[in-house]
């Protein structure tokens, strides 16, 4: 399958918030990373499902649009607009996975938050 194909479909996943669905997408050595500051997200599937079980339950309108997605071999980047993430925040984000077969074994984020000023949305930076 074609790494666009693949990373549509774990997105579709994730906007399901089907955590089944979506880890089943994951390499068996997962991990996931903020890119700026490198701080780990989670590693590895068992990780990765504690995190996102936890995200999926205490976020009821979470759902990411995909604003532009580019594709070079089994590298995705994405630039996205996250609506309902932790405690409702709105995010923009780029988002970086590394594909290992049919699988996505790393997930990089540069995430920022979105404020609504009068018309306008506007990126805390």
């Amino acid at each position: 399958m074609k790494a666009g194909k693949i990373i549509h479909q774990f997105m579709a996943a994730y906007n399901e918030r089907n955590l089944e669905k979506f880890v089943s997408f994951m390499h068996p050595e997962f991990e996931s990373f903020l890119f700026d500051s490198r701080d780990v997200l989670c590693s590895g599937i068992g990780d990765a499902r504690r995190v996102y079980e936890k995200r999926f339950k205490e976020n009821h309108n979470l759902f990411v649009t995909t604003l532009q997605r580019i594709i070079n071999d089994n590298v995705v980047v994405e630039s996205q607009f996250i609506e309902g993430f932790d405690s409702g925040k709105t995010i923009y984000a780029i988002a970086i996975f590394e594909l290992k077969g049919d699988k996505v074994k790393r997930a990089s984020f540069l995430r920022r938050e979105v404020k609504q000023d009068g018309n306008a949305l506007k990126l805390v930076i």
